[in-house]
């Protein structure tokens, strides 16, 4: 009887190393390329975000893993957070957080009491996002993993 073996500790470590640290260094890369298309569709899809001076569009920041990736480049500068996002993040999660930063961002995106006078902007320009466009997010996030991975292993476009 002929016997045939593997010696996988190779493959192992290095499929170890990969999951701890390549997989996730690729997930908040794609988590930050799907909240700056969160930022982008308040601005240019409807409800889009208020605009009557533009703070309230330039309040707009992006954070991934409390770090900034990018503040809204719509409207007047100046109210965005740029400091931190300020959440605790638990061990092994990936959390990306895209918001408004002017005083009365909150009361807007509601719409309390408040009468738009941009007739594409309203409330929930924050929130109706996230819901009609979450796969689209999510696949962002899919293909930068994919992306990484086959530029890891040495695919290129042409060769998928």
């Amino acid at each position: 009887m002929s016997q045939l073996y593997f010696d996988t500790s190779d493959f192992d470590k290095k499929f170890g190393e990969l999951t701890k640290k390549a997989i996730p260094s690729w997930t908040e890369k794609g988590m930050g390329r799907a909240g700056l298309q969160l930022l982008n569709d308040c601005v240019n899809e409807v409800p889009t975000v208020p605009l009557k001076e533009g703070w309230l569009r330039g309040s707009g920041s992006v954070f991934v893993q409390n770090k900034l990736v990018a503040v809204s480049k719509a409207g007047k500068s100046g109210l965005a957070n740029t400091d931190t996002a300020g959440e605790s993040i638990t061990d092994g999660e990936i959390s990306v957080q895209v918001g408004f930063n002017a005083p009365y961002a909150a009361k807007m995106h509601e719409g309390i009491s408040f009468k738009f006078t941009e007739p594409s902007s309203g409330p929930k320009y924050l929130e109706a996002k996230l819901i009609q466009n979450k796969d689209r997010y999510m696949l962002i996030v899919a293909n930068a993993i994919k992306n990484s991975f086959n530029n890891l292993i040495g695919i290129t476009e042409g060769e998928k």
